[in-house]
Order: C-alpha cells, then sequence, then structure tokens
C-alpha cells in the first residue's frame, strides 16, 4: 500500500508541475511564454492549438484523479 501512495504522490506532483508549464505556455492571442520560442511558440501554442487543449484536458485529469484517490486511500 505504501508504494501505490508513493507513485501517486509522485503522479501528483509531476502532473501538477507539467500542468503549470503547458498552461504558462498558452496564450491564445500571442504573447507571454510563447513568444520565446519565436514563431513556432504562436503555431504550436496559439488559437489553433486543439493537440494542445487535450493534452492540458489529460493532465487535468491526471491531476484530479490522483488528488482524489490521495484523497480516499488517507481516509482508509
Amino acid at each position: 500500500m505504501a508504494i501505490i501512495k508513493l507513485l501517486l504522490w509522485l503522479l501528483f506532483f509531476v502532473s501538477s508541475f507539467l500542468m503549470i508549464v503547458v498552461i504558462l505556455l498558452q496564450e491564445p492571442k500571442g504573447g507571454g511564454l510563447a513568444e520565446a520560442f519565436g514563431g513556432m511558440g504562436a503555431q504550436t501554442f496559439g488559437v489553433k492549438s486543439g493537440g494542445i487543449n487535450k493534452f492540458t484536458f489529460t493532465l487535468f485529469a491526471v491531476f484530479l484523479g490522483s488528488a482524489v484517490l490521495i484523497t480516499i486511500l488517507r481516509w482508509q
């Protein structure tokens, strides 16, 4: 059980760090950290970036799921 809790905490922190980075890189109207990568940032993280939005939602689901499971396991 201790290994499962450790893996959940690790998943929680990794997903939270990745979510912070991905959200900071997204800027729908240009500017922000996406501009630091030149023209590539506007194409990858701009308005027409459907894939990055799906990835962000997946990270959110992993983050939320791990938080709920950690809470459930702490009550036991």
